[in-house]
């Protein structure tokens, strides 16, 4: 076996278990078996809890009302100590809301937003300290101050905060599909990663489009591949890189 290869298949062993008795070296892959991997975005930052106060509410003429459910990524990560709040051209507009659970676990800020008539096309932002991960996520865009209308009420308001951590400054989409011969019988608990060196920087499953983080935009990305029928890894020489905001769709390259 090449030395290479070798390099290579410890670094794989080291990453996620015990190598396969597949030593045929014509594959442009490496697997290694294992079970199926919890992989995931590292958002753990060293953001302190923010000091927003609360507005004065003599200084607005009304109010709109904001239900957040919280997505389903940051879910686990939330604890009693986090906190939300809407900010306007970077004035806090809304008293820090602490998290409500409901009986199916789900989590919901409820957020009063305080405006005037001349909050016309301004930048509102909607931010949200997780306390566990220390990290503050940050979405914003340009609207107007809607006099006393409410939303996430009748149907769930779920934003994508992910895509607001500023650990990542970019992100984009990426889908995955497979090519017509695969040395695996797909099934529902596949999965794929996006990986920069050993750091997940994004998974999903194939045909679905899912966010990739990113440092900058020359960091490079490695794919690899969760077969549950294999029981293993498939780690692909294959890599890519992507422009800010690009949405990629790419056939992962097995050469079987």
């Amino acid at each position: 076996m090449k030395i290479a290869k070798i390099i290579m298949l410890m670094a794989a062993l080291a990453f996620v278990g015990c190598s396969s008795d597949d030593d045929d070296t014509s594959h442009a892959y490496t697997f290694v078996t294992a079970e199926q991997p919890a992989w995931s975005v590292d958002f753990m930052g060293d953001v302190s809890a923010p000091d927003w106060e609360a507005p004065d509410p003599t200084k607005f003429e009304s109010s709109m009302f904001i239900l957040v459910k919280l997505q389903d990524e940051l879910v686990p990560y939330s604890t009693d100590a986090d906190l939300m709040t809407v900010l306007i051209n970077g004035e806090c507009r809304a008293v820090p809301s602490i998290r409500n659970v409901d009986s199916n676990g789900n989590i919901y800020f409820v957020l009063k937003i305080r405006g005037n008539s001349t909050d016309r096309n301004v930048i509102f932002s909607l931010s949200y300290y997780c306390a566990a991960l220390h990290q503050m996520f940050t979405l914003e865009g340009k609207e107007s101050f809607a006099t006393e209308i409410t939303y996430g009420y009748d149907v769930d308001f779920v934003p994508p905060l992910i895509l607001g951590v500023s650990k990542y400054p970019v992100k984009n989409y990426l889908t995955v599909e497979l090519p017509a011969i695969i040395p695996f019988v797909a099934t529902d608990d596949d999965r794929v990663a996006a990986f920069v060196g050993d750091d997940c920087r994004g998974t999903g499953v194939v045909g679905k489009s899912f966010p990739v983080f990113r440092t900058a935009e020359n960091e490079t990305l490695q794919l690899r591949y969760y077969s549950a029928q294999k029981g293993g890894v498939y780690i692909l020489p294959q890599t890519l890189t992507l422009d800010a905001q690009e949405e990629k769709t790419i056939t992962l390259a097995f050469n079987y």
